[in-house]
């Protein structure tokens, strides 16, 4: 298990991602999730929050949200997310290649990570951000601004990356 205090520390952890991540790993070095289920159910779990937020009025008129381009929309959705949740520490939504956009997170500062965070003892990657902020950011939009072109989160260094497909 890795250095938990370090990791609350450097991460600024809270008991919620403590939780998450861990309930996650646990699931995971049994077998029960993989890349593959965690799309699928933090989709799920984007549609829910939704609604919470909903129910809350809390979700941003999504004619007020500044962008000039389809990347810059889903970036400024992304940090309404992030600043509601504080899943991410550090990260950011860059074009790429005209109709494409990457999200890059900060691997030691991503705040719900299974693996770094929860302790998970497992191959491959288990990352819920990628495909719950799909989720979450065209259910905002109303529309399809973004569609995940990565199964999940490939590591770069200490970089995790998401590659998206952006609305023209």
């Amino acid at each position: 298990m890795a250095d938990i205090k370090a990791t609350i520390i450097n991460r600024d952890i809270n008991p919620y991602h403590s939780f998450l991540s861990s309930f996650f790993a646990g699931l995971a070095e049994l077998g029960l999730v993989n890349q593959g289920s965690m799309n699928i159910v933090s989709k799920r779990a984007a549609d829910y929050l939704y609604e919470y937020l909903d129910a809350k009025e809390i979700l941003p008129d999504i004619n007020a949200v500044p962008g000039d381009t389809t990347t810059e929309l889903a970036k400024n959705l992304i940090l309404y997310i992030n600043k509601i949740l504080s899943l991410m520490g550090e990260y950011d939504l860059q074009e790429v290649e005209g109709d494409r956009a990457v999200l890059l997170v900060a691997g030691d500062k991503c705040r719900i990570c299974p693996k770094g965070v929860g302790g998970a003892e497992v191959k491959g990657t288990l990352c819920p951000i990628p495909s719950f902020l799909e989720g979450l950011v065209n259910k905002i939009a109303g529309e399809e601004l973004i569609t995940l072109v990565t199964t999940g989160i490939e590591k770069e260094g200490t970089t995790c990356k998401a590659f998206y497909q952006v609305k023209s």
